[in-house]
This record gives structure tokens, C-alpha cells and sequence, in this order.
């Protein structure tokens, strides 16, 4: 699979403000397990499904929380305490910037507007720590994560 890099620059955003809601908060490494399956029911059947299975997603969220997470800019929604979506932020070394790893929203909640709006929080959130920019990779023909980061203003590297 082909991916595209995709960057921001904060200081020409203006992302939306945060509402205080009870069932978005900041996600924990204890949400660890919750999040591989939220994870796993995300990408089943999507362009970035190649098979992965449950274990797979573990693997790839204890990954995410080795590396180099950036939980003060990540953001979870919870509907009846299970996680529904969440935007992931991490440091990008390579780059030296803040990287959106992972936005996703569980199969049965696409299409209201969770993605969007925990991506709002967190580039609210980045922006208001003083970084300037922020990239994300997304794979090629994924239109529904090319559209929610074009409407938040990354364009194509």
C-alpha cells in the first residue's frame, strides 16, 4: 500500500475549541486492550485491512505507547464507557514535529463526525502546546481520512 504524506501548519490553523464532554477525555496506557479492539473493528474491511487480526492490533497499540506518544495532544470518545473513536498524536523524530498516528472510529459509529472532532481537539490541542506543524500519513484511497484531514487543512507533501 502506497502512503501519503500529509502536513499542517498550526500557526495558519485555527482549530475548533474544545467543548468539556464528559465521554472525551485523554487516552491512557491502560486503555491499551480497548483500543486494539477499537483498532481491529476500525480497519476490518477498509482499504487499510491486510489481514490483521486481533493480536496484530495489540501489538500495533503497545507500539504506539512504546514509541513516543503524545497522550496531552490525543483524545478518546467513549459512548457507555467503551472507546468509539480516538485520535492519536506521537512525535515524529524523523521529522522532528508531532505526527497524527491514528484516527479511527469504530464500523458501527463512521459517518458522526467523531474523527472530526477528536482531529479538531487534537490540532487545538498541538497548537496550544506552541507546535508548528504537524504531519500525518494516510494511505492511498483512503478518501474518508483524506477528506476529515483536507476539511482540517493538511494538504499533500
Amino acid at each position: 500500500m502506497r502512503r501519503y504524506e500529509y502536513v499542517l501548519a498550526l500557526s495558519s490553523a485555527t482549530p475548533p475549541s474544545a467543548v468539556e464532554d464528559a465521554s472525551v477525555r485523554q487516552p491512557l496506557p491502560t486503555d491499551a486492550d480497548a483500543l486494539a479492539e477499537l483498532m481491529f473493528d476500525a480497519y476490518l474491511g477498509t482499504i487499510d485491512y491486510e489481514g490483521e487480526t486481533l493480536e496484530d492490533a495489540r501489538q500495533e497499540v503497545a507500539g504506539y505507547f512504546a514509541r513516543a506518544p503524545m497522550l496531552e495532544c490525543s483524545w478518546l470518545r467513549l459512548v457507555d464507557d467503551v472507546p468509539v473513536s480516538v485520535s492519536l498524536v506521537s512525535l515524529w523524530d524523523e521529522r522532528g514535529c508531532a505526527i497524527v498516528s491514528y484516527v479511527m472510529t469504530a464500523g458501527a459509529r463512521k459517518g458522526e463526525g467523531f474523527a472530526s472532532e477528536l482531529l479538531g481537539r487534537s490540532l487545538a490541542s498541538l497548537a496550544d502546546a506552541g507546535h508548528g506543524e504537524v504531519r500525518a500519513a494516510i494511505t492511498e484511497g483512503n478518501v474518508p481520512s483524506e477528506a476529515i484531514f483536507a476539511r482540517a487543512g493538511f494538504r499533500r507533501v
